[in-house]
């Protein structure tokens, strides 16, 4: 039997390292590559987004369109956060500096606090628990999203591989794991990036309401090695501000009865 010739056998050689990068992500599943986003966002100390949030009318109390908001989000582990969400009715601050949590709406030139526990996501918790509500997008802020996309998600199917339209974030299209994330309540689809590993898109359905009305978000960007000060987690009196009691949830239930 004659030996292969040297070109067959360097050919053979570049397809299978063509071949493998691809064959080790078809075995990846989605559960693993939700654990991959989790750990390269939990490995960041300070970080920075900026995304573009879409809710749908029935999520909403007492609206009839959808709510649009641009959001930049500034991260400091382990317990400072601050975020900014703008829309046509106005600015929305959230502010956690270590020790107070401090709430503004530019609209009334309202605002308001309450005293911090250690982390993020003691936070977090305590304020879904207490207040029923958290920060825009805060779950991406905690210090495993893993574990609060899990805790939600019954099945994790990978969809495949897309790219996600030319033209999108400015870059002529972003190459993504796409994702179906199947819970009780909602359903979910995530897009996270194939080279960054980072969330870059995400539409969760409420399946059990009425119209089946949906959240949207887009990751503009995204800065893993953000500088902050602590002036960036410092909340400055707007003038003329005026500050009000933040409402529990009981509280509010019970002034809600005739």
């Amino acid at each position: 039997m004659k030996p292969a010739p040297v070109t067959s056998l360097l050919t053979l050689a570049l397809l299978a390292a063509a071949l493998a990068p691809a064959a080790a992500a078809a075995e990846q599943t989605g559960d693993q590559l939700l654990r991959r986003m989790s750990a390269t966002l939990a490995a960041a100390h300070t970080f920075h987004f900026t995304a573009t949030r879409e809710i749908d009318a029935a999520l909403l109390g007492g609206r009839d369109v959808p709510e649009k908001a641009r959001i930049d989000a500034l991260v400091q582990r382990p317990n400072r956060f601050a975020a900014r969400s703008v829309s046509k009715d106005g600015v929305r601050r959230f502010i956690a500096d270590g020790r107070t949590l401090t709430l503004f709406e530019s609209r009334t030139n309202f605002y308001a606090t309450t005293p911090m526990p250690a982390t993020l996501d003691l936070l977090v918790a305590r304020l879904d628990e207490k207040y029923g509500f958290t920060p825009p997008l805060a779950e991406f802020a905690l210090s495993d999203p893993y574990e609060d996309f899990r805790r939600d998600a019954d099945t994790i199917v990978l969809l495949g591989r897309t790219t996600l339209g030319a033209g999108f974030l400015g870059l002529g299209g972003v190459a993504c794991d796409h994702l179906a994330l199947q819970g009780k309540v909602a359903d979910a689809e995530l897009w996270i990036g194939v080279k960054d590993h980072l969330p870059r898109q995400l539409v969760a359905t409420f399946k059990n309401l009425p119209g089946k009305p949906q959240l949207r978000v887009v990751f503009l960007r995204w800065d893993l090695d953000a500088k902050a000060t602590l002036a960036d987690f410092t909340f400055t009196l707007p003038k003329g501000a005026t500050k009000i009691e933040m409402w529990t949830t009981a509280k509010m239930q019970a002034a809600s009865k005739p």
